[in-house]
């Protein structure tokens, strides 16, 4: 399953091909039998899909290097393996996982890095030969240089896109990497190296905790006689408490935040600058001008915290931007339908899309999420208690009593003047607000009363609430039966007696 920091791998990698011309290739690193989880390929194919990063090579798709599944590709890395073998840059290794980890054990006590000590590279070539003979099972170990090797200067050392210079010494990076397992799948270490020649990859960007390993790779690199890509290893994402972000936090999965109703657009415009400095003051980006925007230059070489605020300020100006888009209103409008008929207690029998999208604007400017669309404003969907508001009505209670029932009166003679007919009152309200512009002002000369003081009754006797969207759009959304029904039990509640 696809978590934070590997979105964000995978939009860097998505942003540079489309920078500068190249493929966006998705490969499935699938040969470690143990780890596999069902479903999870495609539930990497769906999320990359909802983020909306369409690759150009991947699973699923015919292209000029075959599968894109690492475990359909056995027969490749076996053969480059054995290539390793003839050129004597690898060796067979007979070791048993007892005596493995017993070298750990030795090591970890004495404080040392844990390193295999080369017993099967100084194996006779008789002594090979009678172990597979007998059927011993063995793996497949690099033969990497000494570090006090002068041919180990030129692999340790290269030129990282985000780190700079980079020279590893001692022992680090130089352990005889597995590349073959014994049941003949590969590591990752060889897997990624030929897949990365035949593919034709110019530019590996992956998180930092491969950047001990580079070395490693280079030495395959230089034994095959293949070009090197660049590298880029991206730092790591934090938590707030400079904990490292894993998959077992709340914010690691991404399928968390789809859940939770963040947008594509407000949650990729998030990570791309989780380590990413655009220059300038713009914060807020479309994928199409993150598209236009990413250079390598701009990568950051400074850890990221990952922080819920600000995505949600994201998500807020995304939504704005969205629902002012009349292309993309439906698709918001049909995500908070969806979290509308979730929520307990709430009949939405009667709750249509066209519904939703007016009161996605009436709202938009409270919302963070579309899932908060019910929360902001339940009135919308359901009368308010008049009895017991969710509010305290503080601001009607500095109304005198015979004003509120002046008030009320007022504004249900005036509704029944503008319903014309019992059939039209249960009608959808589909005049404009501009119909309401006046209204407060026609209550309070029926009433005889200050304006003042029928701004804060209406507002209670529609929403139950002491602020919310402006009087004359939340009439022009609201039903007029709907107005006429709260009005007459608003008129015989107890706080309009007070």
């Amino acid at each position: 399953m696809l978590h934070l920091g590997g979105l964000r791998t995978a939009l860097f990698n998505y942003l540079l091909a489309r920078k500068y011309g190249g493929s966006f290739i998705l490969r499935i690193e699938d040969t470690d039998q143990k780890r596999l989880v069902p479903g999870a390929t495609e539930s990497i194919i769906r999320t990359l899909e909802w983020a909306g990063l369409r690759f150009d090579e991947g699973p699923g798709m015919r292209g000029p290097s075959g599968s894109y599944l690492q475990s359909q590709r056995g027969d490749l890395y076996r053969a480059h393996a054995k290539e390793l073998l003839e050129k004597g840059a690898a060796y067979r290794c007979f070791c048993d996982s007892k005596r493995l980890e017993s070298l750990r054990t030795e090591a970890t006590l004495q404080g040392r890095a844990p390193m295999y000590d080369r017993r099967c590279a100084h194996l006779s070539q008789q002594q090979i030969d009678e172990k597979l003979r007998t059927g011993e099972p063995y793996t497949v170990r690099l033969l990497t240089p000494n570090a006090a090797d002068p041919a180990a200067s030129d692999i340790s050392g290269f030129d990282d896109i985000v780190h700079g210079e980079m020279r590893f010494r001692g022992p680090a990076g130089f352990d005889d990497a597995v590349l073959l397992k014994s049941d003949g799948l590969p590591t990752y270490h060889l897997a990624n190296v030929v897949d990365d020649h035949f593919m034709g990859i110019t530019h590996v960007l992956r998180g930092e905790e491969w950047l001990m390993s580079t070395p490693k790779h280079r030495v395959l690199f230089k034994a095959f006689g293949w070009p090197m890509p660049r590298y880029a290893h991206l730092p790591l994402l934090m938590n707030p408490d400079g904990s490292k972000l894993s998959k077992r936090n709340r914010d690691g999965p991404m399928q968390n935040y789809i859940d939770e109703g963040y947008l594509p657009s407000a949650l990729v415009n998030y990570v791309a600058l989780l380590g990413w400095h655009p220059g300038g003051q713009q914060e807020v980006y479309s994928l199409k001008e993150l598209e236009c925007a990413f250079t390598l230059s701009g990568l950051s070489r400074s850890k990221s915290v990952v922080s819920r605020e600000r995505l949600n300020w994201l998500n807020r100006q995304h939504l704005h931007a969205e629902l002012n888009d009349p292309t993309r209103t439906p698709a918001i409008a049909t995500q908070a339908l969806v979290e509308l008929r979730q929520t307990p207690g709430l009949d939405t029998v009667d709750i249509s899309h066209e519904t939703v999208e007016r009161a996605l604007q009436l709202c938009r400017d409270r919302l963070t999420l579309t899932r908060d669309l019910h929360s902001a404003a339940p009135y919308l969907f359901s009368d308010p208690d008049s009895e017991e508001p969710a509010v305290p009505a503080a601001a009607i209670n500095k109304v005198p009593r015979d004003s509120k029932v002046s008030i009320l009166l007022a504004f249900q003679e005036l509704l029944a003047t503008e319903t014309g007919s019992a059939a039209d009152s249960s009608r959808a309200n589909s005049a404009g607000p501009e119909r309401w512009m006046d209204f407060s002002q026609r209550v309070a000369l029926a009433a005889k009363v200050p304006t003042k003081q029928v701004m804060p009754v209406l507002r209670h006797v529609l929403t139950g609430q002491p602020s919310g969207p402006k009087l004359p759009d939340l009439m022009s959304y609201l039903p007029l039966a709907t107005m006429q029904r709260r009005a007459q039990a608003a008129l015989n509640s107890k706080i309009m007696k007070q």
